[in-house]
């Protein structure tokens, strides 16, 4: 738990960042160390936007014996635009899996989009959220958006895949996303992870 000192400054000395920096490229520094931050940070409350088979949700569990609820949101919905090549009977089948594996713990599954989820958590009112949901323009920035709203000040707005690509069936614009929604508002800095496909976070002021 940190005392007596913001959560910005806490990560600035720990990491050794420059006063004026805006995005930091962490070394050494994976999602898994992401999780084990927020057990540092005495996070008791958060959000997963993007669940799937929860994998990273066991993460996140695992990892912080504060946390009293870790909430996952995911429709695990075949829909145009997004995941076509994942049939609805696997979607069901990772339900499936997520229901049991989490059964018993402090761990509050929604299966619902996440724009339909967002309204049942009020404004300021968790430590983080991790976003990693549709990649989309459209879907990354409407997802920082609202969950952002939910987090506490002092708290930690963060997502996967700091990627920018186009394939037939997938687009991935969260680097675009992020780096538009940090400049634009004066978030800094932001930090990256080292992994082969990045997450992101920012500590919200």
């Amino acid at each position: 738990m940190i005392l007596n000192e913001s959560t910005t400054n806490y990560l600035k000395n720990k990491f050794k960042v420059e006063d004026d920096a805006r995005e930091v490229r962490l070394s050494n520094f994976t999602r898994d160390d992401l999780a084990l931050l927020f057990s540092e940070l005495g996070y008791t409350e958060g959000a997963e936007i993007g669940v799937e088979r929860g994998i990273y949700s066991e993460v996140l569990l695992k990892s912080n014996p504060n946390l009293d609820v870790l909430h996952g949101i995911d429709p695990l919905e075949a829909y145009h635009g997004y995941r076509e090549h994942v049939s609805q009977e696997k979607l069901n089948g990772f339900y499936n899996e997520v229901r049991e594996k989490f059964k018993g713990r402090n761990y509050n599954f929604s299966r619902l989009f996440s724009m339909i989820a967002v309204r049942n958590f009020d404004h300021n009112s968790l430590d983080f959220v991790y976003i990693d949901g549709n990649h989309n323009f459209q879907n990354t920035t409407n997802d920082i958006a609202e969950w952002s709203k939910r987090v506490r000040k002092g708290g930690i707005v963060a997502g996967h895949d700091y990627n920018r690509n186009k394939k037939k069936d997938y687009h991935c614009h969260v680097k675009d996303v992020v780096q538009g929604w940090t400049y634009a508002y004066g978030i800094k800095p932001y930090y990256i992870t080292s992994d082969k496909s990045p997450s992101w976070f920012y500590v919200k002021e």
